[in-house]
């Protein structure tokens, strides 16, 4: 079982406000990417085993988190959109790469899906908890520890009706992993619902969903970061920008 990353341990997560939907939350997070980078590569120089394909980005909320949701909940229609009635409550939900899991436990606090969340790092686990309870989720959500980069777990496999993941492209490696990974996690007639800033490699993730995905569609938001929240990210910017999010919808996983 691969151990917790100490860098990211939830007692170096602080509480800060974040703003969605016209909404102030308190979420649990790193309260600074710098101050994380050292702690993470510091780390690493102790030991070796933490440096094996591991990425702290997850302890921090990005912004196509926060537009995802927005898009979801600003029109009703957009459930309808995705497959899916917002109170069907047999609507099995994954998100992939839940980081912090805000995003999860708002999804399950809003809505009547099951939702489960997973990331590579254990250590996610508990600021997940952390989340549910700062948003009134009763039961804490059910995490999985999952390597996108091997196959699916058996016990995962075409289980979910709807998978959800948000800046999931930051890397090469997930290019080929994410499409392939929701695909064999996803119901025959499952969708997987991707939200992503535009980055350079966002055209080629386009391509490589194609090949697992029968169809496809896509949408566009946008989501304001504020300067606070700018600095937390690692971006600084003196005044509030928008950030434009692609959301795209694949349907029926080509298994």
């Amino acid at each position: 079982m691969k151990k917790s990353h100490p860098a990211l341990a939830f007692e170096k997560a602080k509480l800060s406000m974040v703003r969605v939907a016209g909404r102030d939350f308190n979420v649990w997070m790193a309260p600074d990417i710098d101050s994380l980078l050292e702690d993470f590569i510091s780390a690493g120089e102790q030991d070796e085993q933490l440096n094996q394909q591991r990425c702290p980005f997850g302890a921090v909320l990005w912004p196509s988190a926060r537009g995802l949701w927005e898009w979801l909940s600003a029109d009703p229609s957009h459930f309808a959109k995705i497959g899916s009635d917002k109170n069907d409550q047999h609507l099995l939900v994954l998100e992939l790469g839940s980081g912090v899991g805000f995003l999860a436990a708002l999804l399950a606090a809003n809505t009547r899906w099951s939702v489960t969340a997973s990331d590579y790092e254990p250590a996610y686990a508990e600021f997940l908890r952390g989340n549910c309870r700062q948003l009134g989720v009763e039961a804490a959500l059910p995490f999985e520890t999952l390597d996108w980069c091997e196959a699916a777990p058996v016990h995962l496999r075409h289980s979910f009706d709807l998978i959800i993941a948000c800046d999931v492209f930051y890397d090469d490696s997930h290019l080929d992993s994410v499409p392939r990974i929701a695909a064999e996690l996803l119901k025959p007639e499952g969708a997987l619902l991707v939200a992503d800033p535009e980055r350079f490699r966002f055209q080629t993730a386009l391509e490589k969903l194609k090949k697992h995905f029968a169809t496809m569609t896509i949408y566009e938001t946008s989501v304001e970061n504020s300067r606070e929240e700018s600095l937390r990210t690692g971006v600084a910017n003196l005044t509030q920008i928008l950030t434009r999010i692609q959301l795209v919808h694949c349907q029926k996983p080509r298994i």
